[in-house]
């Protein structure tokens, strides 16, 4: 039998309340971020969905963390 991995995954809306931040500014960086030119430091999304980027919840809860750090 195969060895299954559930991803918890997020989209833009619960990412943006982790940083306290609107929704269209996290859809926005997330598209910028899949460029294959982009050099900034917003995650890239781990999969994309209907044409709505999403985020593993444990990278987009460090990143969330290292901000509010900073």
């Amino acid at each position: 039998m195969a060895d299954h991995t559930i991803l918890d995954l997020i989209g833009a809306a619960e990412f943006a309340r982790l940083l306290g931040t609107t929704q269209q500014n996290v859809s926005l960086a997330g598209q910028r971020a899949l460029k294959p030119t982009y050099r900034g430091k917003f995650p890239r999304p781990d999969a994309v969905f209907e044409g709505r980027p999403l985020w593993r919840r444990d990278r987009a809860e460090e990143y969330a963390r290292e901000r509010k750090s900073s």
